[in-house]
């Protein structure tokens, strides 16, 4: 089949990828004029099998009037401002009880170890360097009853092949001598074994490569604005630059996803920031996420990504503010992690697009032939190998 992509950026790539290998012709368009030019530019690096956790939990709903009111720098809400976001959010507070925390938990467990495999075999199939290695994963907790939460979910997870362990924190400086230099007390921590880190920006500018040589086009620049539909069946795309025919389409356009059709799983922007600088004296080998700022630190390659917060419904004004909040919070507690007063400064925003559930929808939409892969949030990188293998499967 001849089948056009919405989305060039890592969940477009990897879906574009495992339609190749079953041999069918791809088309990617993008409205950038290159790849991996939205979230997937500049995120965490963090690929998290063992310790990809929802969102949506239980503690968030005591911590509701905080978030709020703007007062916890971590995340941050607007008060909707359309009736689709107002349903999100309320369908996001029904997937913070325990129960669905706890199904929502499984899910992403079962769809991150996938992908742990499928990109060990990707690796086998084609070689090249995106900074990839495995530094492992510790989570610090500074508050008793949100570890105990998370500890007791450990023993369900592992049934599944996630090797996380609770740690005390004794035992976590042992892993990494860096977290004796941080400024805070932490009661406990997961540590996840098998968790890797890679450079998604080289990810997808190497696997651009390889779909191009094995006869992949790309066609950026390039805007969808309608799809042209026979009653239910699509026949094309009206694009700023003239139609295109087109049967099958899979669409991978994060945030942007409802712009071009209706999901049956409601997707909104959580917006995240990071900033990557050289190392600083302390030089910690292990990728750490701090729980309680929502602040992850990690080593790629020989620079220092920081990576921190959720804001939802806001638009591009406030990354100035958040981009210097991220920086002083990570300078004030790992002052000796990166070289903060290096000229070599890079900052990225991005909008991570999120489910209620933080479960990504993957499967075909009311259009015939078209399809979603959309809705991954803070785990696009880790799970676009999973999600990308699961929606070839319907072709």
């Amino acid at each position: 089949m001849h089948i056009h992509i919405v989305g060039a950026g890592v969940i477009g790539l990897t879906t574009a990828y495992y339609l190749k290998k079953k041999g069918h012709e791809v088309t990617l368009i993008d409205k950038e004029d290159g790849v991996a030019k939205g979230s997937s530019f500049a995120n965490g690096g963090q690929l998290s099998y063992c310790f990809s956790d929802p969102l949506g939990k239980p503690n968030l709903i005591s911590k509701f009037l905080k978030i709020a009111s703007n007062r916890d720098p971590a995340i941050k809400f607007k008060f909707p401002s359309s009736f689709d976001s107002l349903k999100w959010l309320i369908s996001f507070a029904k997937n913070c009880t325990k129960d669905a925390h706890k199904n929502n938990q499984l899910e992403l467990a079962e769809l991150s170890l996938a992908s742990k495999t499928l990109l060990y075999d990707l690796q086998k199939h084609i070689d090249f360097d995106f900074d990839h290695q495995k530094n492992s994963k510790i989570s610090l907790f500074e508050k008793e009853e949100e570890f105990v939460y998370e500890e007791s979910s450990l023993h369900q997870k592992r049934l599944l092949g996630n090797d996380n362990v609770a740690l005390t924190i004794e035992d976590a400086i042992i892993r990494e001598p860096g977290i004796k230099s941080l400024n805070r007390e932490y009661i406990g921590a997961i540590f996840s074994e098998s968790d890797e880190v890679g450079d998604t920006y080289l990810f997808c500018t190497a696997l651009q490569k390889w779909l191009e040589d094995n006869g992949a086009k790309f066609l950026f620049d390039t805007e969808i604005k309608d799809l042209v539909k026979k009653k239910k069946k699509l026949k094309g795309l009206k694009t700023n630059n003239g139609f295109i025919e087109a049967s099958k389409l899979v669409i991978c356009a994060g945030t942007l996803t409802g712009d071009i059709i209706e999901s049956p799983q409601l997707i909104t922007s959580a917006k995240g920031y990071s900033i990557t600088l050289p190392p600083g004296s302390v030089d910690f080998k292990v990728s750490l996420t701090l729980t309680e700022q929502k602040i992850l630190f990690t080593k790629l390659g020989n620079k220092v990504r920081i990576t921190g917060f959720a804001d939802f419904f806001y638009n591009g004004s406030n990354d100035e503010k958040r981009l210097k909040e991220l920086l002083s919070i990570s300078r004030d507690i790992a002052p000796d992690f990166a070289d903060y007063d290096s000229l070599h400064f890079n900052s990225w925003s991005g909008d991570r697009p999120c489910t209620p559930s933080s479960i990504p929808y993957i499967g075909p939409s009311e259009t015939e032939g078209v399809f979603i892969n959309s809705g991954h949030g803070f785990y696009g990188w880790t799970l676009s190998f999973a999600s990308g293998n699961k929606i070839s499967n319907y072709f």
